[in-house]
């Protein structure tokens, strides 16, 4: 995701499309859990459960895929531990005014109450993990000067090696320590917990990857739809071992990790996704455009106080297992995604011209 500022030089496209596409799987992510897509499709078997598996391999993994892209580009940077902190603020300052703006209003509106827990809450967005991933992308962001530091000292070699380690520790070690019966002769408790990929640890990984593939990997000259096919191969390979182990003693147990951020597999697709749409050279401004936004599409409908009111008021439907029983419901889905998609974008459109204007005021002072 990026920093909400405006950006006057013209980047290139191909990754800026990218975003765009991840944060309609964050969506999609949050359609299948908290609109109950997933549940209802994986019980009802057949093509319903066939249709999830396969949007959710294609979405799993959004937030990695994420974190590579800020290792990409922030590895290079000139950024130090003194210096940093005017782009956390960038980032900081979105958090706290959707956290108390968007608490308020939907307090004072009545469509959540209005306790003293929710307004406290609202005042300390990092803290109190109101978005997990903004919080953990904050710290690797004030953290990178250093990480980057060292990653840039790192010969090739030796940066294999790291992440051959990384890899064992935060992937392979975390998936078999949930995976039974390994779980009871394997354990991170104490040592090093990544929840399912979404802690420090696994945000950290992505982020180092991204920076291996940035200073140790050639672009590719031409559009490189090999690693588009490998992506698509890693997951069909999934949806295969969900369906041949689902019988088999022991390995029937490999449903329960295919979602994971950090399972090995997962981790793999992540980054043929990311080294595809690094191939794509154009340069477009309306999608610069869109994808300046996808920070605050993503802070508006994950509010804490939002989600309830989009899921559980507003698009409750796909709560109904009716609803799936219309031929189209899997197009429906896609149409409530972009409406999501696109209402949340309009509203920090206009928060962004909010604080432009207050820019120009104090610089006018």
């Amino acid at each position: 995701m990026r920093d909400i500022k405006n950006v006057t030089k013209e980047r290139e496209s191909g990754i800026e499309l990218l975003r765009i596409i991840l944060m309609l799987q964050v969506i999609y992510l949050h359609v299948s859990n908290f609109g109950e897509f997933g549940s209802i499709n994986h019980n009802w078997g057949g093509w319903h459960e066939l249709i999830y598996w396969i949007n959710q391999t294609i979405c799993r993994c959004p937030v990695y895929v994420f974190m590579i892209i800020s290792g990409y580009f922030s590895v290079t940077s000139k950024a130090n531990m003194a210096t940093v902190w005017k782009k956390a603020g960038n980032v900081y300052l979105p958090m706290i005014f959707y956290s108390v703006v968007l608490t308020l209003v939907l307090c004072v509106s009545g469509l959540a109450d209005f306790s003293g827990y929710n307004i406290v809450k609202s005042f300390f967005p990092v803290t109190s993990r109101t978005w997990y991933f903004m919080t953990v992308y904050l710290l690797v962001l004030i953290l990178s000067p250093a990480v980057n530091a060292a990653l840039n000292k790192l010969s090739k070699r030796d940066f294999q090696i790291l992440l051959c380690v990384l890899f064992f520790l935060f992937s392979i070690w975390q998936v078999l320590a949930n995976f039974e019966p390994f779980s009871k002769i394997i354990s991170i408790d104490s040592v090093m917990e990544t929840k399912k990929g979404r802690g420090l640890y696994g945000f950290l990984f992505m982020y180092i990857i991204g920076a291996y593939i940035r200073l140790h990997t050639k672009r590719e000259e031409k559009i490189a739809w090999k690693y588009l096919l490998f992506f698509v191969g890693f997951a069909v390979l999934d949806i295969i071992l969900v369906y041949a182990f689902d019988d088999v003693p022991v390995l029937e147990n490999y449903v329960k990790i295919v979602n994971y951020n950090n399972a090995p597999v997962a981790i793999l697709q992540g980054i043929m996704l990311f080294m595809f749409f690094r191939t794509l050279r154009f340069k477009s401004k309306v999608i610069n455009r869109i994808s300046n936004h996808n920070l605050g599409v993503y802070m508006i409908h994950e509010h804490w106080l939002m989600r309830t009111v989009i899921w559980d008021k507003i698009f409750v439907a796909t709560q109904n297992p009716v609803f799936y029983t219309s031929p189209f419901y899997l197009f429906k889905v896609y149409g409530i995604i972009l409406v999501i998609y696109v209402s949340c974008w309009t509203i920090d459109l206009l928060r962004g011209y909010i604080f432009e204007g207050i820019k120009k005021v104090f610089k006018k002072k």
